[in-house]
């Protein structure tokens, strides 16, 4: 079984690499775009059921933790915002995994203070705690959208569609490139910054993509 999980767990990862990077080509909208979508969400979905897994009944990895829930989150934000383009909306397993994130945020961000006072390790401490930061804050964004029940802009819900999805993909390129260092920083005492290097560089292209998107969809 944790040959099959670990297997697929791969398997999975590779294959939301490769749609991730075709649906940055594909006509938002299309026939193909939806699809490969789905499927991109179910193979993200499996990679946190199959990392959850492993970490439950055979061995402990933070690392598989942290990359589970943001992974999970932000394609399920991704995907529900789709559903519900009109406030009051929501479900209750919108709340709960909302909620959910902010438990993990704040508990990663405990995590990564108990590494650096037990253990010193100064790096990965903080890289928990960031990390545990940026789930809090995108689980109270969620709270704090649901409570709020207006929207800002027409096109909200494509907006929060392209970010999360994105958010998701930043993710899974975090995970690859933390899993396999050597490929990209060969020995390198350095490898730390893969961790944030993604999202250090994935975050301003998203940022750019929502704002030619607003300039298409509420031209001045």
């Amino acid at each position: 079984m944790e040959k099959f999980l670990t297997l697929s767990h791969i398997i999975c990862g590779g294959t939301v690499l490769l749609i991730g990077l075709i649906q940055m080509f594909n006509r938002k909208g299309g026939k193909k775009h939806i699809i490969l979508g789905k499927i991109y969400v179910a193979a993200m979905w499996w990679i946190c059921i199959s990392a959850l897994s492993i970490i439950s009944f055979y061995r402990f990895n933070a690392f598989l933790l942290v990359i589970a829930v943001l992974t999970f989150h932000t394609s399920f934000v991704g995907l529900r915002v789709v559903s519900r383009r009109t406030p009051g909306s929501e479900k209750w397993y919108d709340w709960a995994v909302s909620l959910a994130a902010i438990i993990f945020g704040m508990g990663l961000v405990g995590y990564g203070g108990y590494i650096y006072s037990n253990f010193g390790n100064t790096i990965f401490g903080l890289l928990c705690a960031g990390f545990g930061i940026l789930t809090l804050k995108n689980g109270a964004d969620d709270i704090r959208f649901f409570r709020k029940k207006s929207l800002s802009t027409k096109h909200w819900w494509m907006y929060q569609h392209i970010g999360s999805m994105g958010g998701s993909y930043i993710a899974a390129i975090t995970a690859f490139a933390v899993q396999n260092p050597n490929l990209f920083m060969p020995n390198s005492p350095q490898q730390w910054l893969l961790w944030v290097l993604p999202g250090a560089i994935g975050g301003p292209i998203i940022g750019f993509s929502i704002r030619r998107w607003k300039r298409k969809m509420e031209p001045s």
